[in-house]
């Protein structure tokens, strides 16, 4: 005999296995993933409590609450995640959409609408583009750029096409190579601004990564044994291609402002470190700044 299920104690079981299991938002995940397989909004699952779920739907939430309580990302069980205004495709092979990854987002279109408002469309580069949140963003946010998005790896440039269509972009270009080729192995001559949100964790820091984070690929964490390999290639290879008045901008560790704005140092006089909404250091900008606000 079939058991009947009710979307209100579903919850409640999924509540509590998750918290028992150390998430820390178990109440947070339960919902998102009980509205995954169900349909129904998170906000609105209390308000249907009472209504009815067959018996295959709920095996299949509490396979997902139990890949959760293993410390499996959230946003993978999802398949989706929310980025600035859009909606992006996460999978395993890119790097989960960060929150504080949105002042990358945030400084571009303030740079894009102070320089290139009008005339010829603003160039745009998004290097180690990942699920390409960062680049699509830019994208539907400013009409007057074209962006061109560099990754290296296989599978993050299928997520990348994915979201390319699922966010229905008309300016973005996707190349598929190593940012240590260098711009004119993609055939790149010039660039109005630079963002890159690379791999930049130490060896150090790679052997003590949160269960969640471990799921995530290496090739978008490890920048290196002292995690800044990627700064040096952006700045020694890039930055040549960067025209007057253009901007870089770079996401950093919360450790790493120093050592990034003296990498950066060494091609343009015009170098500063931003914190984030907690007050962490997170970008480093080279190239006109004084606009810049968060």
């Amino acid at each position: 005999m079939k058991r009947t299920y009710y979307l209100g104690e579903v919850l409640k079981g999924g509540t509590r296995a998750l918290g028992m299991a150390g998430i820390e938002n178990a109440r947070y995940d339960a919902e998102e993933l009980l509205g995954h397989v169900t349909g129904v909004p998170s906000r609105e699952l209390l308000v249907h409590r009472d209504r009815e779920l067959d018996e295959e739907t709920a095996k299949r939430y509490f396979s997902l609450i139990q890949r959760r309580s293993e410390h499996y990302p959230l946003q993978y069980l999802l398949q989706e995640w929310d980025f600035y205004n859009l909606s992006f495709t996460v999978k395993e092979g890119v790097l989960i959409p960060r929150p504080e990854t949105e002042l990358l987002v945030d400084f571009a279109l303030q740079y894009l609408k102070k320089y290139h408002a009008e005339g010829p469309p603003a160039r745009v580069l998004d290097l180690c583009s990942g699920s390409g949140c960062v680049g699509i963003t830019v994208e539907r946010n400013f009409p007057n750029c074209e962006v061109t998005a560099v990754e290296k790896s296989d599978q993050a440039c299928a997520i990348i096409r994915g979201n390319m269509e699922r966010n229905r972009t008309d300016r973005f270009t996707l190349l598929q190579g190593d940012l240590f080729d260098g711009p004119a192995a993609f055939g790149i001559d010039a660039a109005d601004l630079i963002l890159a949100n690379p791999p930049y964790l130490t060896k150090e820091e790679m052997e003590s990564l949160q269960a969640e984070v471990g799921y995530e690929p290496s090739l978008a964490l490890y920048g290196g044994e002292d995690g800044l390999i990627f700064y040096r290639g952006i700045a020694d290879l890039w930055s040549p291609v960067l025209e007057k008045d253009g901007l870089i901008a770079v996401e950093i560790g919360e450790q790493q402002g120093d050592s990034v704005a003296q990498i950066f140092a060494d091609f343009s006089d015009d170098i500063k470190v931003f914190k984030d909404y907690s007050g962490l250091p997170r970008v480093v900008v080279s190239g006109p700044s004084f606009f810049l606000t968060i």
